[in-house]
């Protein structure tokens, strides 16, 4: 299907990119039981190593995470990522001293983003919407919403997702994904994570290309946080799913 003039991108693109964006989002969260399964699945189902111009090592991460054994992907996890393990999946563990004291403040904002297109944290979780899961998964619904806007030929409401991404890319996503993909890397992660790292950063450089966004990456995560404890999975949830999906 071709795009309007106004579009710019082809719906297909949108929903290809969301599903990377997604699996992504599923590889972050713990490899409980079945959730190895879960990432292998949603790798096996992207169409293309392709991705808005970017050559994505696809393949090579489907096979990391097929060959890897449960039990040692459980032990990187918590390794890598547990407690005050040598790499944080929360944005406000990312940036300069000044964070510090605004990490309420940014907590606040992420999830004002997710309010606005009809998501809330769970009960249970209330105070985690900078887990990177979350933040990957909402930024897959914003590329959902341009592409079905773009099929209504709705173009006020592809402007308002198209807007959001941008944002968010600027002021939250993209500022922390590259230092975050250099925290991995220099743990020394095992294929799995590494390899992850590493697509999810290419797929944010590209979205960047993609809105012309400009996101000045932190310079690395804090030497010390008053960090909230570790989730192992996000806790946003649809308010109203027949809402958030359309």
């Amino acid at each position: 299907m071709a795009c309007r003039p106004f579009f710019g991108c082809e719906p297909e693109q949108l929903l290809r990119t969301a599903a990377a964006f997604r699996a992504v989002a599923q590889g972050f969260a713990y490899p409980g039981p079945g959730q190895q399964q879960v990432v292998v699945k949603a790798l096996a189902a992207l169409p293309t190593p392709w991705i808005r111009g970017a050559r994505l090592p696809v393949g090579r991460l489907r096979r990391a995470w097929e060959e890897a054994d449960g039990a040692a992907l459980q032990a990187e996890y918590l390794r890598l990522f547990s407690g005050r393990g040598p790499v944080s999946l929360h944005e406000t563990a990312y940036g300069d001293g000044r964070r510090i004291a605004g990490r309420t403040a940014e907590l606040a904002d992420i999830a004002g983003f997710y309010a606005a297109f009809g998501l809330e944290l769970k009960q249970s979780d209330p105070d985690l919407p900078d887990h990177i899961a979350c933040e990957l998964e909402f930024y897959s619904l914003l590329l959902v919403k341009q592409a079905y806007a773009q099929t209504r030929g709705h173009k006020l409401k592809h402007s308002i997702a198209l807007r959001a991404a941008r944002r968010f890319l600027e002021q939250h996503l993209g500022r922390w994904v590259a230092p975050l993909e250099r925290s991995i890397r220099e743990a020394g992660a095992s294929a799995p994570y590494r390899l992850l790292g590493a697509f999810l950063d290419a797929l944010v450089q590209a979205e960047g290309r993609r809105l012309r966004a400009r996101p000045v990456p932190f310079p690395g995560r804090l030497p010390f946080e008053a960090m909230q404890a570790e989730t192992f999975a996000c806790p946003m949830e649809p308010r109203d799913a027949h809402r958030a999906a359309g």
